[in-house]
């Protein structure tokens, strides 16, 4: 397995496509990581046990389409994207979950999708999450994944499948409204 673990990804990638499932285990070694902060950056009330488990999801989605997967982008960017379409789909699941709830005359309490997160962060830490928090959905994964996971704007547009235009004036909002909240 060490020399699995040494390959590069598009040699990994070939192995994957080949059926060679055993090249599954150093991708989510270099990348499960940073896809969990990326989870918890885009739906910062995430509890962290549901974000890893977000990432197992994503690295199972990525097994069943990594015949499409194109080798012109970072493998990184590619899981992202899926990772950004997990938490968009959790959060609508945990919404549909509050609604009936609610519908049928159950405490909201315990469902609520605002819920502090569990990991007790440092005092900075949870500022800005729950700055982050406060940017609307489309302005929080812009800004997570160009300022914060440092990619280009055109890998951001293609995972989020809009323009690179939209990117610049998702993130220039997303600027200006956390700086509004900074000023007194």
């Amino acid at each position: 397995m060490n020399a699995l673990a040494d390959a590069p990804d598009d040699s990994l990638v070939q192995r994957l496509r080949d059926g060679q499932l055993d090249a599954v285990g150093p991708l989510h070694q270099r990348y499960g990581r940073d896809v969990t902060s990326m989870l918890l950056r885009v739906e910062p009330s995430l509890p962290l046990e549901e974000a890893e488990e977000l990432c197992q999801e994503v690295f199972l989605t990525f097994l069943d389409t990594v015949h499409r997967y194109e080798e012109r982008g970072q493998l990184r960017s590619w899981l992202y994207g899926i990772a950004v379409r997990k938490a968009r789909a959790h959060r609508r699941r945990a919404w549909n979950r509050f609604s009936l709830r609610r519908r049928h005359g159950a405490q909201a309490a315990g469902v609520s999708l605002h819920q502090a997160p569990v990991d007790q962060q440092v005092a900075a830490r949870r500022a800005l999450r729950d700055a982050l928090a406060g940017l609307p959905e489309s302005q929080r994964e812009v800004l997570v994944l160009h300022v914060v996971e440092g990619l280009p704007g055109q890998d951001v547009a293609r995972i989020l499948n809009i323009s690179e235009n939209a990117v610049w004036t998702r993130l220039h909002r997303a600027r200006r409204a956390l700086s509004a909240l900074e000023s007194p």
